[in-house]
């Protein structure tokens, strides 16, 4: 009888990591929930969830074959039902596809060294209700995918160029709270700084675009090659559901002359997608290209006012609202990013 217990304390967690270890695997400090599971005082086997993307799974050699994934899965899906999430993800290696496919998971794309599945909700039907309730039509459209941390004039030039352009345009705002700026803010900001563009509709990317979808480190140990692979995924996703779904025939993207990481990212937009990606040179500003970071860079400064030549109104007139006020205060407090 195999008994399941969560990871509490802290000498806990070190077995966690000491058991990965034994096989030469890392520990995820993005992790949310853990899981050891006992063979009456042995560690036989662990998973664990980043919020929504179960990943670490391991199970001793001697003990495979016995149904212990099938039981940790189902685990993990009943403390995410509790927490109000019926939509989850898993990376694994291609090989051991065909365990979690037994598990109702479904494949969303494939690459030579990792396979992404999920379960609960699926891609297809994510995406078609999005599309429902933006009243998205089936007419051709162009897209624009931006995370905007926060929104400066040259996402806005890069829109606009957009709508100029286009009969209709998507602007997808990246949905992960991992930036300075929250989601809803951000998301908010844009669709007041689109107001006047009328063939703008502003939506979320939801889990999938540009998303940290989060990549384990724990089966590929070269972080170029972590970086390669999340690329890759994040292309083929757009590629093999988002254009079709929406019907979107290009994309533009502003190019990047700071970022090595964005820079490639773009490349392998272009190699996958040939002439449907369509890169606009940034917008400057005193011949110096307007950036994210080099507004967050002068907010930290404390040089809020000088922003103002940098960015839509809807963005200042947000640094200058209480709750931007609290956003200024945490930037000014931390280490900045890149994004």
């Amino acid at each position: 009888m195999f008994t399941i217990k969560e990871v509490i304390l802290e000498e806990e967690k070190q077995q966690l990591i000491r058991f990965l270890h034994r096989y030469n695997l890392d520990y995820e400090f993005d992790i949310t929930y853990s899981i050891l599971v006992y063979d009456k005082d042995t560690i036989i086997a662990t998973g664990s969830l980043a919020n929504n993307i179960m990943k670490c799974f391991l199970v001793a050699p001697n003990y495979q074959q016995q149904n212990i994934t099938n039981m940790m899965f189902h685990h993990m899906v009943h403390i995410l039902e509790k927490r109000g999430v019926d939509h989850y993800f898993v990376f694994t290696l291609p090989q051991n596809e065909s365990v979690f496919r037994s598990l109702h998971m479904k494949r969303v794309v494939q690459t030579m060294n990792t396979v992404l599945l999920e379960g609960g909700r699926y891609i297809n039907d994510v995406l078609t209700e999005l599309k429902t309730t933006y009243k998205i039509d089936d007419s051709p459209k162009a897209a624009v995918i931006i995370n905007a941390n926060p929104m400066t004039n040259g996402h806005l030039y890069l829109i606009e160029t957009a709508a100029r352009e286009n009969k209709q345009v998507l602007v997808f705002v990246v949905s992960e709270d991992l930036s300075s700026f929250p989601f809803v803010d951000r998301f908010e900001i844009i669709q007041h700084a689109t107001e006047h563009l009328l063939n703008v509709t502003v939506v979320p990317t939801l889990s999938y675009l540009v998303s940290k979808i989060t990549f384990p480190k724990y089966f590929l140990k070269e972080d170029q090659l972590i970086k390669d692979e999340q690329t890759l995924v994040d292309v083929l996703v757009y590629k093999t559901y988002y254009t079709k779904i929406f019907n979107i025939k290009k994309r533009y993207l502003g190019d990047e002359p700071y970022s090595y990481n964005t820079n490639k990212y773009n490349q392998v937009l272009q190699d996958h997608l040939g002439q449907h990606i369509q890169i606009i040179p940034r917008k400057e500003h005193h011949k110096k290209p307007i950036s994210a970071s080099l507004v967050r860079k002068m907010i930290k400064a404390g040089k809020v006012e000088k922003i103002k030549s940098y960015v839509p109104q809807a963005t200042y007139d947000y640094l200058h609202s209480e709750k931007g006020q609290k956003i200024i205060s945490l930037i000014q407090s931390h280490t900045l990013g890149r994004h």
